[in-house]
């Protein structure tokens, strides 16, 4: 390579198709958290964050080790950032240890403290968990659907958050997700002149990807939700604002893209026959209005939940490749990626895993965070160690003897 494309080339950041490699340099971080107290019982707490510019930070991606820090040669120093990272507990100093350790999601200041919502960088990192962890539990031999329900309706409604540093050009957002953008213009949607049905019939006939080929809606039960009024209709989350927009859509919006409008018909059905979600978090799951009727969880739903689950995901990750750049490297005539920061490089890692072949699994010990990687085809393997295998099996034993003696 000539003198002139070293200078040309020093400062990319290159993701290789030829040798399966990805490199991006970074620093590790000072960290400190502020509490604010805004009222008796409220408080704000923030992220103090500073680059360490004495300890510059290479990593590297390969197919084999995944996203890894690396030494300036190409040494691996710690492998799998994107298994550490999904395995950390939901505390704020283990967040902490992780940015100190590995460096911040984006370039931060080497002269002062950044502040970053510590809320809002909570969930950032959930949603990364719950992309890794969902597309995983797809690709699960024994799916818990449960868990796949949980995992895509977070990633799909729970609230939106954003931060920016002095140091980015535009705020970073969580992903806005096109059915989002449908529920909020559903009030802009015209109605659907019902008058000739409402006089020949009960039920409007609605065209469904769910119960296909249609669907009988009641119109007293549309009438009762769209108004507010409930006055034939009474049931725990019937005037929730969200259901009354994607009832109104189910009804009046059947032109949508078909991925919107399968949303549409799968949460439309969730809602009616399991329970009216109240909201989602990654902490606590879903929670209903009321007990959810899991046993109205058919075979329908489970199928189609799938097909959300994956256009969920889809979304996800293609809104957060933004970093990565394609370029051609003319030097070696090959083509390759640049990544702009480390929040890019751990999605591209998502990116680029084999889900129909690995997948990442939580370990079955309870007092362990770890999810390892392992082959699809072994639904054997449930432990990331063998320590954890043998601290499971004597807890196991140790309890057993126990209940013995109590006999």
């Amino acid at each position: 390579m000539s003198e002139i494309e070293n200078i040309a080339l020093e400062n990319e950041n290159f993701f290789n198709l030829g040798n399966d490699y990805f490199s991006l340099k970074g620093y590790r971080c000072f960290t400190g958290v502020d509490v604010v107290n805004l009222s008796p019982g409220e408080m704000r707490r923030t992220l103090k964050i500073q680059s360490d510019e004495q300890n510059e930070l290479h990593y590297a991606f390969s197919g084999s080790n995944g996203l890894c820090r690396t030494t300036p040669m190409g040494s691996v120093r710690k492998e799998n950032l994107l298994s550490a990272l999904i395995s950390l507990p939901n505390e704020v100093d283990s967040i902490r240890s992780f940015f100190e350790e590995n460096g911040f999601f984006f370039p931060v200041s080497k002269t002062e403290y950044e502040e970053v919502d510590l809320y809002s960088l909570t969930e950032v990192v959930n949603h990364i968990k719950a992309t890794v962890l969902l597309m995983s539990e797809i690709e699960e031999p024994n799916r818990s659907y449960e868990k796949i329900l949980y995992l895509t309706l977070y990633l799909l409604l729970s609230e939106r958050v954003s931060f920016k540093l002095n140091s980015m050009s535009k705020p970073y957002s969580t992903c806005y997700n096109g059915f989002i953008k449908t529920l909020e213009k559903a009030s802009s949607v015209p109605e659907i002149d019902g008058t000739k049905e409402g006089f020949e019939s009960e039920t409007y006939i609605i065209t469904d990807s769910v119960y296909k080929p249609t669907y009988d809606l009641n119109i007293e039960e549309y009438q009762d939700i769209i108004s507010g009024s409930s006055l034939t209709n009474r049931y725990p989350g019937i005037n929730d604002l969200r259901y009354k927009d994607i009832v109104y859509l189910y009804r009046n919006a059947p032109n949508e893209t078909p991925a919107a409008r399968i949303t549409i018909d799968f949460l439309f059905h969730l809602m009616r026959k399991v329970g009216v979600v109240s909201k989602v978090t990654y902490e606590n799951g879903i929670e209903f209005y009321d007990e959810p009727a899991i046993e109205n969880f058919d075979d329908n739903l489970k199928q189609v939940l799938i097909v959300v689950a994956k256009i969920v995901l889809n979304e996800e990750i293609n809104s957060n490749l933004s970093g990565i750049v394609p370029r051609f490297v003319a030097s070696k005539m090959e083509p390759s990626w640049k990544a702009t920061n480390l929040l890019s490089a751990l999605y591209f890692s998502i990116f680029y895993m084999r889900p129909g072949s690995e997948i990442y699994r939580e370990c079955a010990n309870p007092a362990c965070n770890n999810h390892f990687l392992i082959k699809t085809s072994n639904g054997r393997k449930k432990y990331c160690s063998p320590n954890c295998r043998n601290a499971t099996a004597q807890r196991n034993h140790r309890k057993k003897v126990k209940k013995m003696a109590q006999k």
